[in-house]
C-alpha cells in the first residue's frame, strides 16, 4: 500500500506545528465527512496536518484551498496543512487503518509526536491539546455502545486470544469493548499499530475477506473485522490504554460529549431528516454537530445546499420534539 511522501520543508513545518497528525480514510461521498472533521479541528485548535488515504478522485472542494507545490498539500488554516495519499490494494478501507497508521508514523511523517486515527463521521468538539496529551498516557480510544462493559470472559475473547497465540502473543484481561472510529497514538506507542496490522493480516491468512467491512463468514467474534481486531490487540499488548467512556462520542443527552459520531442511519451528508423524523427518528446530537462545522474553512456544499439542509435538520428535530420512538422499535 504506497505510501505519498511529502516534499521538502516537512521536518520544519512539523515541528511548528508540535508534530501533531490526524488521519482518516475515505473515498466518493465520504469527503463530504472529512471536511467537516478538518473544519472541526481547526476550530478545536489543531495545528499540524491532516492525512487524507484515499481512492477514487479527490473532491472537488479541494480546488479554492491554496496548494503548495513543493509538499503537494494543501492550506486548510494558517497552521494546519492537508495530505492526500492514494491508498493502494483492494482491501475495505475500514480494514486498512492500522497500517495506514503504521505508515503515517512510519514514513510520511516519521516525527510526529501524536497521531490519531479519526472516522469521517465523527468532529471534534474538546480543545485538541487535550486530546493530544490524553495520547502520551496511553493508547486513545471510546467504549462503543455495543457491549461497552464486556467481562474479560465474553466468549468473543477466546477467539481474540487464538488469534493472538498464532503470533505467540500473550493477552492480558481487558474490561470493556471499543469502538474502532478513534484510536490515538503517541510515538512512544508506535507498536501499537503494528501489532494491530499484523493481526489483521492473521485474519486474512485465517480465511476473512478483507474487501469487505463486516466478515461475511458467519464468525460472530469477527464480523466487524478492523473494531474486533483492534480489541483483540488491546489485549494482545502491554501498551497502556487511555480509555474514555461512550459518552465522548455524544451517546448520553449533554453528557461528556468529545467527539460526537454519526454512526447510526445514513450518514449526515446522504440522510433525509425530515422523513427519519416522520419515522420517529429525529437528527441527533452527532448529526446537529455536523452541520455545525460543515461551512468553512473547508465548503464541501454550496450555500443554497447548506441553507436547504439546514432547513430540513431544523424540521426534523422539530418533528422529534412531538414524535419520537426508540431505537428498540427498530
Amino acid at each position: 500500500m504506497p505510501v505519498e511522501h511529502s516534499g521538502p520543508g516537512r521536518d520544519s513545518e512539523d515541528a511548528a506545528h508540535g508534530g501533531h497528525v490526524v488521519c482518516m480514510l475515505a473515498e466518493r461521498r465520504y469527503f463530504q465527512g472529512v471536511a467537516a472533521l478538518a473544519n472541526s479541528l481547526v476550530h478545536a485548535g489543531f495545528k499540524g496536518t491532516i492525512v487524507v488515504g484515499y481512492r477514487g478522485e479527490p473532491p472537488a472542494w479541494l480546488a479554492p484551498l491554496q496548494r503548495d507545490p513543493a509538499s503537494g498539500t494543501y492550506s486548510v488554516a494558517p497552521a494546519v496543512r492537508l495530505q492526500l495519499v492514494e491508498v493502494a490494494g483492494n482491501w475495505h478501507l475500514n480494514n486498512c487503518k492500522p497500517r495506514f497508521i503504521e505508515q503515517v508514523l512510519q514514513e510520511t511523517h516519521r516525527d510526529a509526536d501524536v497521531v490519531y486515527y479519526l472516522d469521517t463521521d465523527i468532529v471534534i468538539k474538546h480543545a485538541w491539546d487535550t486530546l493530544a496529551a490524553w495520547a502520551h498516557s496511553g493508547i486513545v480510544v471510546v467504549l462503543d455502545v455495543a457491549d461497552s462493559y464486556m467481562s474479560p470472559h465474553h466468549i468473543y475473547r477466546r477467539a481474540w486470544q487464538a488469534l493472538a497465540a498464532k503470533q505467540q502473543r500473550a493477552c492480558r484481561e481487558v474490561i470493556g469493548y471499543v469502538n474502532g472510529g478513534c484510536v490515538g497514538i503517541s510515538r512512544e506507542n508506535a507498536e501499537f499499530a503494528t501489532v494491530w496490522r499484523s493481526l489483521m493480516e492473521e485474519l486474512e491468512r485465517d480465511g476473512a475477506d478483507m474487501r469487505r467491512m463486516k466478515n461475511p463468514t458467519g464468525k460472530l467474534e469477527f464480523s466487524r473485522m478492523d473494531q474486533d481486531v483492534l480489541n483483540a490487540t488491546i489485549m494482545a499488548t502491554t501498551t497502556p490504554i487511555a480509555l474514555l467512556g461512550s459518552e465522548a462520542m455524544g451517546m448520553f443527552p449533554w453528557v461528556g460529549e468529545i467527539m460526537p459520531h454519526a454512526m447510526w442511519h445514513r450518514k449526515p451528508w446522504d440522510r433525509n431528516y425530515v422523513l427519519d423524523a416522520l419515522r420517529g427518528f429525529p437528527p441527533g446530537r452527532a448529526h446537529r454537530a455536523y452541520w455545525q462545522f460543515v461551512d468553512g474553512p473547508i465548503r464541501p456544499f454550496t450555500p443554497l445546499q447548506l441553507f436547504l439542509k439546514r432547513l430540513q435538520l431544523s424540521i426534523g428535530h422539530a418533528i422529534g420534539l412531538l414524535h419520537t420512538r426508540s431505537f428498540r422499535d427498530i
